[in-house]
């Protein structure tokens, strides 16, 4: 653990941000974060560029890591420990954040990428021009915005701008809520000259519906509620745009939860900004209020937009032992739809 940070900051925090600084990715592991569009044919370069962000790419690996977390505390090795061991380790060539990711998803469903590849079905399916950079796309660095380190922040901001200049990206469709406020708000504050045209994938899908009057359908009736994301609702603002969105689908009911748990007013899920890492039996706690609250509207699926939420409402399901209800993402729902 960094020694100018021990006994400060929560060694959780600090894992991120050396992942950040370091690897260029949130959980700090040794993966091809592009592979999920390899049979694309994405090009390049296009009028609006693909973020995918580390959290659908790379929340597979989540999982395994929050499970030996867990554990190591339960043997009495607190994080800093934990953290410790995993870069002797990175010293010798071994990437322990991605040997525990990759041994936690043998054998199950991936759905994070899978709504990678929904999202980009979807806009073009709604004729968006859109482009995707690959190996070359950066870590946002909003985990870093959060937890206190501005100065590396900055740093991260200011490099990632300069990349994406120099790739002549001029717009940019986020997917990650938490990705997208980043580079639409915080950016423009902290870089001088940024000039970056940046939408939110529920944005950009509404706007697309309304303009061509399409009624996406679904073939199967479908009871749902959705949950809204912290970073969703209340920091992007988007609250009316993803029920637009649904209202628009047919063979879909929805059903919300109490009007001061939802919308900006939602119930957080306990998930993001390193708190699964930190502090997670509290996290644990937070996922298995809102399913409660989620539940009790009568639906049998939870659709919400972002991937931490995603992860924590299932963590909450099996906590509850609900079984027969399903997360799923609104790209999902919307590429079924049309």
């Amino acid at each position: 653990m960094t020694k100018v940070y021990e006994g400060v900051i929560p060694a959780g925090h600090v894992y991120i941000r050396d992942s950040v600084m370091e690897k260029g990715n949130i959980f700090g592991a040794k993966v091809a974060k592009s592979a999920w569009a390899k049979d694309l044919n994405l090009p390049r370069k296009a009028e609006y560029i693909f973020f995918a962000g580390c959290g659908y790419q790379l929340m597979r690996y989540a999982g395994g890591m929050m499970g030996a977390i867990k554990a190591a505390e339960k043997m009495g090795m607190g994080m800093d420990k934990m953290i410790g061991v995993s870069k002797a380790f990175g010293k010798l060539g071994i990437d322990v954040a991605g040997m525990a990711g990759k041994f936690s998803a043998v054998g199950k469903e991936d759905p994070y990428t899978r709504y990678l590849t929904n999202a980009v079905s979807t806009l073009r399916k709604l004729g968006v021009d859109l482009g995707y950079l690959y190996e070359d796309e950066p870590c946002c660095g909003s985990p870093l915005y959060y937890s206190g380190f501005i100065d590396d922040y900055i740093e991260n901001a200011r490099r990632n701008y300069e990349r994406f200049r120099s790739l002549e990206v001029k717009k940019i469709i986020g997917l990650i809520p938490a990705c997208t406020g980043s580079l639409k708000n915080l950016y423009p504050k902290l870089v001088d000259g940024y000039d970056l045209e940046v939408k939110h994938f529920i944005e950009v899908v509404a706007e697309r519906l309304r303009q061509q009057n399409i009624k996406p359908k679904l073939k199967e009736k479908t009871v749902a509620t959705y949950h809204d994301p912290c970073q969703l609702s209340r920091y992007l603002c988007l609250v009316k745009e993803p029920r637009e969105i649904m209202s628009r689908i047919e063979g879909l009911e929805l059903r919300e939860p109490e009007p001061m748990q939802r919308g900006e007013w939602s119930t957080c899920c306990g998930g993001g900004g390193g708190m699964e890492v930190c502090f997670p039996e509290l996290s644990d706690r937070l996922a298995g209020k809102r399913i409660e609250e989620l539940l009790a509207t009568g639906a049998n699926t939870i659709i919400t937009s972002c991937p931490a939420c995603e992860m924590q409402l299932l963590k909450g399901l099996q906590r509850e032992k609900k079984t027969d209800i399903k997360v799923v993402d609104l790209a999902e729902i919307v590429d079924q739809a049309l």
